[in-house]
């Protein structure tokens, strides 16, 4: 957290700040309008709007134009279980979406082939897409798959996982990985964060039943809005 100046401030950001880690502020709840914000509080408007902007900076708060400052929605993902994105946001109430960046049909590139064992020469498609929940940029993220595993008239619309299921059935292993790591210019672009801000960029090949290689991805998230959360047992 960066410094803010004043303890009234900092004692504002701190409260505000564990009332929406511990969920007594909830995700997508609105805050009320400036001015009475600040009266109900006892504190300035400058302070308030200090502490607001520094809350948004920290991931907290987000303001949508012309709606108001709410609390930020923080997605949480189990890495215990293999979900999509769309299937993760309808789990929460939330209307998922994609802007297709890129869509295209090509021979599988030799990085690809030698990673994951797809022979040179296998018809794959690359899918671009701006991951979107309630109309809010979650992440960015590119798949390369044999085009065999959607079809060759899937155009990227819809959830891929629903669609390969169609055609015979999605990932049922997957290899991760995941890091923090910082923006670079174009993914800070998509995403609408500074370049370097920091993202959580996550690489992943999913396996069929046969053990066929059905997707290489990779995926960046946004820091302040995306988190993964296992369980571990002794």
């Amino acid at each position: 957290m960066d410094r803010l100046t004043g303890p009234l401030g900092i004692r504002l950001v701190m409260a505000m700040a564990s009332a929406i880690d511990d969920r007594t502020l909830g995700p997508g709840q609105p805050l009320p309008a400036e001015r009475d914000f600040a009266a109900g509080l006892g504190v300035s408007r400058s302070t308030l709007r200090q502490s607001l902007e520094q809350l948004a900076k920290d991931g907290y708060v987000a303001t949508r134009a012309g709606a108001g400052t709410f609390i930020a929605q923080r997605i949480q993902k189990p890495i215990t279980r293999l979900t999509g994105f769309t299937d993760d946001m309808l789990s929460r109430g939330l209307k998922p979406s994609s802007h297709i960046v890129e869509c295209k049909v090509m021979p599988v590139p030799p990085e690809i082939s030698f990673r994951t064992g797809l022979p040179l020469g296998t018809e794959v498609m690359m899918l671009s897409r701006l991951r979107q929940a309630d109309d809010e940029v979650m992440g960015y993220d590119r798949s390369i798959f044999p085009v065999q595993a959607v079809g060759a008239d899937f155009d990227g619309t819809g959830s891929l996982y629903a669609r390969m299921d169609a055609q015979g059935g999605r990932p049922r292993r997957i290899l991760q990985s995941l890091k923090a790591a910082e923006a670079p210019a174009d993914i800070a672009r998509y995403l609408g964060v500074k370049p370097g801000a920091a993202v959580l960029a996550i690489h992943r090949i999913g396996y069929g039943v046969q053990g066929n290689a059905l997707e290489d991805a990779m995926s960046w998230y946004r820091g302040d809005r995306y988190e993964y959360i296992a369980e571990i047992t002794g």
